[in-house]
């Protein structure tokens, strides 16, 4: 018998009942605190989808959705489309979510972690059951190592991993690259529109279009003949 077997009949029942709701209770507060990182990403992804979708809608429609804004010291124009600027505010939106998930919801779960872990070594693992690691350990096993593995060893199970990389670091990559996406989008629509021109030039660009019927209306009729009786 193993000397975790052996630990555990140095409690009575009733205590590891009280150990095993204890925690319970911290598998909850860790439950929570994802849910609430859950929750701010799903929140960053609706800017990132309300953005492209917004941006499509303007662009579809084929109108002057630009903002122009005269350049100091100079004669030129620049146009910012309204498609594009949406983009770089969405990717601005998405950077403060990040700020909120990683340095609020996702450091107060690394907290519950690190307490359940620290309560599944020192008292589940001692006093209530003869396991390799807890549910809070075996978690962060397979999160924080990509080649995690589990191999049941006759009435043990060993777990195996070599490539750490903590939750955090692959986070921030989403977050990271999805906001570059949303960036060069951006800047790829700024772009494909000719960005400057000349205050000469949009007084072209904006004298009004006269159609075809009007300019046969504008044509001077013949005076109207009144019959004398």
């Amino acid at each position: 018998m193993s000397n975790n077997k052996k630990s555990t009949k140095k409690v009575s029942s009733d205590q590891q009942r009280v150990y095993i709701e204890f925690w319970s209770k911290v598998v909850e507060t860790q439950m929570h605190f994802n849910e609430m990182s859950v929750k701010s990403r799903q929140l960053g992804l609706t800017f990132v989808a309300a953005a492209l979708g917004v941006a499509v809608v303007l662009i579809g429609k084929q109108e002057d959705f630009f903002i122009n804004i005269p350049l100091p010291c100079s004669d030129n124009v620049l146009h910012l489309h309204v498609a594009g600027i949406i983009m770089v505010a969405a990717a601005g939106a998405l950077w403060m979510v990040r700020t909120l998930d990683l340095h609020v919801y996702h450091r107060m779960l690394r907290g519950a972690v690190a307490f359940g872990e620290d309560f599944e070594e020192n008292y589940m693992k001692k006093y209530v059951y003869d396991l390799e690691k807890g549910m809070t350990q075996a978690i962060s096993h397979f999160s924080r190592h990509d080649n995690a593995k589990a191999e049941v060893n006759g009435t043990k199970t060993i777990y195996e991993g070599s490539d750490k990389k903590s939750a955090e670091t692959k986070i921030r990559k989403f977050y990271t690259y999805t906001m570059i996406g949303m960036v060069i989008v951006g800047i790829v629509i700024f772009l494909s529109n000719k960005p400057i021109s000349s205050k000469n030039e949009m007084s072209t660009i904006n004298q009004p279009k006269i159609s075809q019927t009007e300019r046969q209306t504008d044509v001077e009729q013949p005076p109207k003949v009144t019959p004398h009786n």
